[in-house]
C-alpha cells in the first residue's frame, strides 16, 4: 500500500473513532433454530441437519437499527455414509450495512462486531437520462408526444469507480423515491416525476414519468427530412448519488437523489444534438446559464469550474449515435436492418394506427396539389429486448461534487479512500432492462408529409416537387432505442 492510500486509510480510521458507539450500545442477535438437509450419498439419501439462523440489530441511544439477512451455523449431520467436506458442521457470513446506513456489521454463525458507518451524498455534474428523435419534417403536426407514461430512462453502473472494482452491493435505502438533498442532509421529500428500481446487485434504473406530455417535434425542412441536428439529448444537471460508507469496507450504493442547491426539484434539460456539435451555432442563452451550474461553485476543490466544459457536451452529444455522421450509412444503410441493428442499439418496433393494422413503417408523401398532406398518427409500442440488445453499454467518465458539509466528516474520508480517481466517476450506461413488450407506453406518432405549394389552383406541378431526383425518402421504419427506451424513425432507401 502506498503512503498516500495509507495515511487516507488512517484518516478514515480516525474520523470513524470520533463517532464510535457509547458504552451503553449493544449488538445483539436473534436466533431461529430450523433444519436443513444434509447432503446424500448414492443409496444413502440425506437427512436433517440442525441450523440455526442469526438475525442481527444494534441499540444505542438514537434507536434500533436492524441490519438485512441473517448469518448461520449449519450443525454437523454427518454419518460414516456421508463425505465429511459435504456434511461437517460449518458457519456462514453476514457483512452488510445496517438498514439506516449507521452501522456496518462482520458476523460469522453467531458471532458478530458493528463498526459506526455513515451516509452522504455527492454530486455527479450532470447525467444523460434520455435522447429522443425527431420525426421527420417541420410540420405542426409533425411531432413524438410522451404522456401519461414512462418515456424515458437509464440504467447504470458505477463498480470500475472504485479500487479493484470494488462496490458493495446496491440498496435502495428510500425505496423507488427519489429524495432532495441539500446542505448535507437527506430529507424525506422526494419528486413525484420519476422513480428508481434495482434488478440486480451492480444497476439502478431510473425511469422519468411525463404527465402533460412532453413533445420531440419534427426536423427543420420538409424537403430535407433527415437531420439528427433536430434530436433532443435529456441532461440531469443535479443527480446526486447516495452512498452508505464505513472505515475499509467498499461503499454501498444507495440509488440517486437530487440536490435542492440547485433548486426544489430535478433539473432536467433537453439540449438539441445540433447545439451540442455546433451545427445550430451558440447555445441559447437560457440552456447555457443551466449548464453553468453556478449553485455548486463551493463544492469544489479551488481552480476548479462547476460549468459543463466542451469535453462534457461533447460526451452528452455521443450519446446519440447519430452524432457520429456514418453511423446512418453504416448502421443503419439504404435498406434498415430487421429485427434490429448491427449494434444492437435499434430494435424494430410497431406502431397502432387508430384504425387497421399495426406496422413497423410509415409513408412521408407529398401533399397533393390544393390539398393538405396527410396526417399519420400511430401509438407507438416496445418490443422485447433481444440477449444481444441487453448486453449493450457505454461507458465514461464524469466529474462530481461534495457538499461542503462532508468536508472532513467520516462519510468524505471514507468515500475518498475507495475511489479510484479523486472527484472522478467511471460510469457504464447499459440497455433499458425495463422494457417489454408489456411495458405501459404512451408514445404517440403524428407525421405530416411536405404542401404542394402548387401555383394553379387545383393543379400541378408541386413547388418543389419533393423527391423529384429520388434522393429523399417517401418511408420510414420505426425503432426503440434499446438504451434509453425512446423511438427513432430511419428512412427507407436514403443512406
Amino acid at each position: 500500500m502506498n503512503r498516500v492510500i495509507g495515511m487516507n486509510r488512517l484518516l478514515v480510521l480516525l474520523a470513524f473513532a470520533v463517532l464510535s458507539p457509547s458504552s451503553s450500545a449493544q449488538l445483539t442477535s436473534s436466533a431461529t433454530n430450523t433444519t436443513y438437509a444434509c447432503p446424500g450419498s448414492p443409496g444413502h439419501p440425506g437427512g436433517n441437519g440442525p441450523l440455526t439462523k442469526y438475525s442481527w440489530t444494534f441499540k444505542d441511544s438514537s434507536g434500533i437499527h436492524s441490519f438485512p439477512g441473517t448469518s448461520a451455523v449449519y450443525g454437523n449431520c454427518c454419518s460414516n455414509k456421508h463425505s465429511e467436506l459435504a456434511c461437517a458442521a460449518k458457519s456462514t457470513p453476514l457483512d452488510t450495512y445496517a438498514n439506516d446506513a449507521a452501522y456496518y456489521l462482520t458476523a460469522t454463525g453467531a458471532n458478530g462486531s458493528a463498526v459506526v458507518a455513515a451516509r452522504g451524498y455527492i454530486d455527479p455534474k450532470y447525467m444523460v437520462v434520455g435522447v429522443t428523435y425527431a420525426p421527420p419534417g417541420p410540420s405542426q403536426n409533425t411531432f413524438v408526444l410522451y404522456q401519461n407514461s414512462t418515456f424515458v430512462g437509464m440504467t447504470q453502473s458505477l463498480s470500475q469507480s472504485f479500487m479493484n472494482g470494488n462496490m458493495s452491493t446496491i440498496s435502495l435505502s428510500y425505496g423507488f423515491s427519489i429524495p432532495l438533498v441539500a446542505n448535507g442532509k437527506i430529507t424525506t421529500s422526494s419528486t413525484t416525476s420519476a422513480s428508481q428500481t434495482t434488478k440486480n446487485t451492480s444497476t439502478v434504473t431510473t425511469s422519468f414519468q411525463v404527465q402533460s406530455g412532453e413533445e420531440t417535434f419534427g426536423t427543420g425542412d420538409y424537403f430535407a427530412p433527415v437531420d439528427h441536428d433536430y434530436d433532443q439529448i435529456w441532461v440531469w444537471l443535479n443527480p446526486a448519488l447516495i452512498f452508505s460508507v464505513a472505515p475499509s469496507v467498499a461503499p454501498q450504493w444507495n440509488g440517486y437523489g437530487f440536490d435542492g442547491t440547485d433548486q426544489p426539484g430535478m433539473d432536467i434539460v433537453p439540449i438539441a444534438l445540433g447545439y451540442l456539435n455546433g451545427d445550430f451555432g451558440a447555445m441559447p442563452p437560457d440552456i447555457q446559464t443551466s449548464l453553468n451550474r453556478t449553485w455548486a461553485a463551493n463544492q469544489l476543490p479551488a481552480g476548479q469550474d462547476p460549468a459543463l466544459t466542451v469535453a462534457d457536451l461533447d460526451q452528452i452529444a455521443s450519446f446519440d449515435p447519430f452524432s457520429v455522421s456514418t453511423y446512418g450509412p453504416t448502421v443503419i444503410g439504404s435498406a434498415p436492418p430487421s429485427p434490429e441493428t448491427s449494434d444492437h442499439r435499434f430494435t424494430l418496433t410497431l406502431c397502432s394506427p387508430p384504425t387497421g393494422t399495426a406496422g413497423s413503417s410509415f409513408n412521408y408523401l407529398q401533399a397533393n396539389p390544393s390539398t393538405s398532406a396527410n396526417v399519420y398518427t400511430c401509438q407507438l409500442t416496445y418490443t422485447n429486448l433481444s440477449t444481444q440488445a441487453r448486453e449493450i453499454t457505454k461507458s465514461f467518465s464524469d466529474t462530481y461534487t461534495v457538499d461542503l458539509n462532508f468536508n472532513g466528516s467520516g462519510f468524505f474520508s471514507s468515500f475518498s479512500a475507495e475511489i479510484k480517481n479523486s472527484y472522478t466517476l467511471a460510469w457504464t450506461t447499459d440497455s433499458q432492462n425495463s422494457i417489454t413488450t408489456s411495458t405501459t407506453s404512451m408514445g404517440n406518432l403524428s407525421v405530416q408529409g411536405p404542401p404542394c405549394n402548387n401555383v394553379v389552383q387545383g393543379q400541378g406541378p408541386c413547388v418543389p416537387v419533393y423527391d423529384s431526383s429520388g434522393n429523399e425518402p417517401t418511408q420510414f421504419d420505426i425503432y426503440q432505442d434499446n438504451m434509453f427506451g425512446t423511438f427513432m424513425f430511419a428512412p427507407v432507401h436514403f443512406y
